[in-house]
């Protein structure tokens, strides 16, 4: 019996441990917002990512947040009312100047100091809260995920230039440290997409704190 015990107990761990783990990042279909989206290599900090050779964000004090480009948003399979799409916006934008004012001065107006951030949210896709009630009940785990697709475009404030562009599909939410998203995102509908946000809030704020220095 304890044998019994001993394996059952490790399969759920390894169960939990794969769970976690299914926050990850991909390839997304190219929206059309960036042109060259699909040409994208592998980036340090984003599934896709090309970074300007003359690049240096070490000069920028300030950052401009534009408001998220929502033209190219793919809301033909996973549908979402408008008053969603919206909130999803505003908290998508508040997540990357809430991370990059951690850095720079957020400011609404650009000049040489500055670095613009233009994002586009492309696809949002919410768990199966049913199927993931009915697993945890079974087997105490939620197995379904929900994903977001973003792309956006990096440009210098002074000549309007685009010196980086990034892209990337994250499932699952935010990564290993996004415990919202871990312990109660397959039952939330929104939960994993937020902690996608917060996310690429990190990995932009890293990136344009890395290069050029």
């Amino acid at each position: 019996m304890k044998r019994v015990k001993s394996v059952s107990v490790n399969s759920l761990a390894l169960l939990s441990f794969l769970c976690i783990l299914s926050a990850c990042a991909s390839v997304y279909k190219p929206s059309g917002y960036l042109p060259d989206a699909a040409d994208l290599p592998k980036g340090k900090y984003f599934k896709q990512e090309r970074v300007a050779p003359e690049a240096d964000f070490s000069k920028y004090k300030k950052v401009k947040v534009e408001d998220i480009d929502i033209q190219h948003f793919d809301n033909t399979v996973s549908r979402h009312p408008e008053e969603d799409i919206a909130a999803l916006k505003g908290k998508f934008k508040s997540s990357f100047e809430s991370e990059l004012g951690k850095k720079f001065q957020i400011v609404s107006s650009a000049d040489a100091e500055t670095m613009i951030i233009a994002p586009a949210l492309v696809y949002v896709a919410t768990p199966e809260r049913s199927v993931n009630i009915a697993t945890a009940w079974l087997v105490g785990f939620s197995f379904s995920k929900g994903f977001a697709a973003f792309e956006a475009k990096i440009l210098d404030g002074a000549s309007g230039k685009v010196i980086a562009e990034v892209a990337e599909k994250r499932q699952g939410g935010g990564g290993l440290w996004d415990l919202r998203s871990i312990v109660i995102g397959g039952y939330l509908k929104y939960a994993h997409a937020e902690g996608a946000f917060k996310g690429w809030a990190k990995d932009l704020t890293k990136l344009v704190t890395s290069v050029g220095k």
